[in-house]
This record gives structure tokens, C-alpha cells and sequence, in this order.
């Protein structure tokens, strides 16, 4: 419709609507459809293909942190029939990048062998650039512990099915490895369980290490790179949710 060409052969103005001037069985309006799909579909074809390449070219692009990440997970000492890196981030800190490293599976993470780790560093020592220097990161996960207030609607939660720890739990391990975590996305995740009317964060504290418990910022990231919760760990106190609680 608004097509010069269309308008000045069909008399059309600004204000004419597609489905005012074509019947939905016009062979004519069947084909503008058709050829006006056809140039979508095709797009979308070239800027998936775009995206690929541009992809393809940075993972190749050697000695950027993308590319340290891919020696990290791509390879395979002699002695394993596979990688044992399974999950990895890089972070640039000019002359020393630190590498955070896990093995596992989603929701299982857990540091490699140290075996592993000693040929993983190996290989990064003889690949890596001429005075660059690598820490690698291979620990235990950061532990999390909460206390929650929740208001919920009868109804539809019952409370003792512990669905908001479960969802804390299942939040917890779905974040990307290395991935930031905020106080709002853990709000957002609880509030979807059926039956969740308010949520408030009480106390959020994390422990990394034998390092003490502290307390958990508005956002941030496991030192590890992935959080672990243990039911011990977890307090949720139940209220039900009247509109008194607005």
C-alpha cells in the first residue's frame, strides 16, 4: 500500500487499507501476498546468513577471548575420549586473562579433574600469546543461600509442594555459565510459579570457597562461574495473599 507504483495504478490514497481495497478471494490481492512473502522469507534468508557468517569469522578471528574460549572447550587431552570442559568463560583483564572452567552437565555442573585442568593448562601455555598470562579458574560452585517471603493464593499454591524452592533451585541452574545474576530476574522467576502473588528477597548472601558468607548485591556473579542451592540453605515463609497486602 504504500508502494508508489500500487497506489498511482490503483488510485489508491493514504488512508486506503489493504483489506478495504482487495477481497480476501482477489487473485490480484492472493498475489501481492504471495510475491510480498516470497521477499520476507528471503530477507530473513540473508540476514540469518549474514549473522552465520559474521559469526563463523569471529570464532576464526585468532587470540580474542572467543577464540581462547573455543581452545578451552575444543580440546581433548590423550588420555580422554572427549572434552572435559564443558562450560567456559574468558575475561580480558589486559594482561592476563582469567578462565573459568566446569564440567558436568546443565544443572550438574562441577570442576573438572585435576589432571584435566593440569593438561588444559599445559595446552594453553604453548598456544597462548608471548607474555600473556592465564588464570584458570576450576572450583567448587558458589553456594547460595535465601530467605523469602512469599504471598501466595490458596487456590492454586499449596505450600507444602515447595514449588518456590524448586523454582529458586531451577532459576539458580539455568543461568548461562558465568552469567549475571540479579535480585529482579530471581523476583520475576518466582512470581511466574502458579499461585505466587508477591514475592520479597528477606536475605540473599553467597559463599564462595572456605571464603565467609556475604551478602549478594543488587547483581553479580559466581566466582566460579555457577551457583549451587541446598534445601538447608533455603528458607521460604508462606503468607496468604489478601489485596490488604498491597
Amino acid at each position: 500500500m504504500a508502494e508508489g507504483a500500487v497506489r498511482e495504478r490503483y488510485g489508491l490514497s493514504s488512508s486506503d487499507t489493504f483489506e478495504g481495497k482487495f477481497s480476501k478471494v482477489s487473485i490480484e490481492g492472493l498475489l501481492f501476498y504471495v510475491v510480498a512473502f516470497g521477499i520476507w522469507v528471503l530477507e530473513n534468508l540473508m540476514d540469518t546468513h549474514k549473522a552465520e557468517v559474521e559469526t563463523m569469522l569471529a570464532e576464526r578471528l585468532p587470540h580474542t577471548t572467543l577464540w581462547y574460549r573455543n581452545l578451552v572447550l575444543g580440546f581433548v587431552p590423550d588420555t580422554e575420549d572427549e572434552a572435559p570442559v564443558k562450560y567456559c568463560s574468558v575475561d580480558d583483564r589486559g594482561s592476563r586473562l582469567k578462565i573459568k572452567i566446569a564440567g558436568g552437565g546443565a544443572g550438574a555442573r562441577q570442576p573438572v579433574t585435576a589432571e584435566a585442568q593440569a593438561a588444559e593448562e599445559a595446552y594453553l601455555a604453548q598456544e597462548k600469546d608471548a607474555g600473556l598470562k592465564i588464570t584458570v579458574i576450576n572450583e567448587q560452585s558458589d553456594r547460595m543461600a535465601a530467605k523469602l517471603r512469599v504471598w501466595y493464593d490458596p487456590i492454586k499454591l499449596v505450600p507444602s509442594s515447595k514449588a518456590v524452592e524448586a523454582a529458586l533451585k531451577g532459576y539458580v541452574s539455568s543461568l548461562d555459565f558465568d552469567g549475571l545474576m540479579s535480585r529482579n530476574g530471581l523476583v520475576d522467576a518466582l512470581r511466574e510459579v502458579e499461585g505466587v502473588e508477591m514475592v520479597k528477597i528477606e536475605q540473599l548472601k553467597t559463599k564462595y570457597a572456605g571464603n565467609p558468607w556475604t551478602d549478594f548485591g543488587e547483581q553479580q556473579r559466581a566466582e566460579s562461574g555457577y551457583w549451587t542451592v541446598a534445601d538447608a540453605d533455603v528458607t521460604v515463609v508462606y503468607e496468604r495473599y489478601r489485596k490488604e497486602n498491597l
